[in-house]
C-alpha cells in the first residue's frame, strides 16, 4: 500500500510540473504579444496556443482524477493529505490561468484601434510581466516547498492591482475625450477587460501561493494576507 501511495503522489507531482510548464508557456507567449505593443498575430503562434490549451484541459482532468483517487484509495497521512488538497486547489487555478491566456488573445483581436492600444500597452505589459513572474514563483513555491517564493507572490499582488487602477484611470480619462467615436470607445472597453483578465492571473497566482503555504506549513492563510 505504502509503495503504491508513494508512486501515486510522485506521478501527481510529475503531472503537476507538466501542467505548470504548459500554463507558463501560454502566459509567456501572451506576454510576448502584449510587450510588442502591436495587435498583429502570427497564425502559427495562435494555433500553437490553441493546441496547448487543449493539452492543458486534458491534463487538468487527469490530474484532478489522480488526486481524488489517491485520497480515496491510499489513506494518506496528514502531511500527504495537505499536499494533495493543496495540489487540487492549484490545479483549478492553473486551468483558469490557461483560460485567461485565451481570453486575453480574444480581447486583443477585438481591439480595432492600434493607436489607442499602443498608448496603453506599456501599462498592460508591466502588469503582464509582474503577473507572469508571480505565476512562475507561486508554481515553484509548491514543487520546491519554498515559502519565500510564496510570500513574495502574495506581497506582489497589490502591485498588479495598482497598475490596473492607474490604467483604468487613463482609460476613463481618454474615453471621455473620444466618446463620440464608437470604434475607439469599444477599443477602450476591450482594453479595460484585458487588464481585468491580467489582474485575475495575478489573483490565481496568489491562490497558488496560499495553497503552497498550506501544504508546507499546515496553515490556511486565505483572507488573512500578511
Amino acid at each position: 500500500m505504502t509503495l503504491k501511495k508513494d508512486e501515486a503522489i510522485k506521478n501527481i507531482l510529475v503531472d503537476y510540473e507538466k501542467l505548470a510548464n504548459l500554463v507558463l508557456g501560454q502566459l509567456d507567449e501572451v506576454k510576448k504579444l502584449i510587450s510588442s505593443g502591436l495587435l498583429q498575430f502570427e497564425a502559427e503562434q495562435l494555433e500553437s496556443i490553441k493546441k496547448n490549451e487543449r493539452k492543458i484541459n486534458k491534463l487538468e482532468v487527469k490530474l484532478s482524477e489522480e488526486v481524488i483517487n489517491s485520497i480515496v484509495l491510499y489513506q494518506p497521512v496528514a502531511s500527504e493529505l495537505r499536499k494533495l488538497i493543496a495540489c487540487y486547489r492549484i490545479i483549478i487555478s492553473l486551468e483558469r490561468m490557461g483560460d485567461l491566456a485565451i481570453t486575453i488573445i480574444k480581447l486583443m483581436k477585438k481591439i480595432e484601434t492600434q493607436e489607442v492600444y499602443g498608448s496603453l500597452s506599456g501599462f498592460l505589459s508591466k502588469m503582464m510581466d509582474l503577473s507572469v513572474d508571480m505565476a512562475r514563483r507561486s508554481m515553484l513555491s509548491f514543487i520546491n516547498q519554498d515559502m519565500e517564493l510564496a510570500m513574495w507572490t502574495l506581497k506582489a499582488e497589490p502591485l498588479v492591482d495598482e497598475f490596473n487602477h492607474k490604467m483604468l484611470k487613463k482609460v476613463a480619462e481618454r474615453a471621455n475625450l473620444v466618446s463620440e467615436d464608437k470604434i475607439i470607445l469599444i477599443s477602450f472597453i476591450n482594453i479595460k477587460e484585458l487588464a481585468a483578465a491580467i489582474e485575475r492571473i495575478a489573483d490565481h497566482s496568489a491562490n497558488i501561493a496560499e495553497a503552497s503555504y498550506y501544504s508546507s506549513e499546515g496553515k490556511d492563510i486565505r483572507h488573512k494576507r500578511i
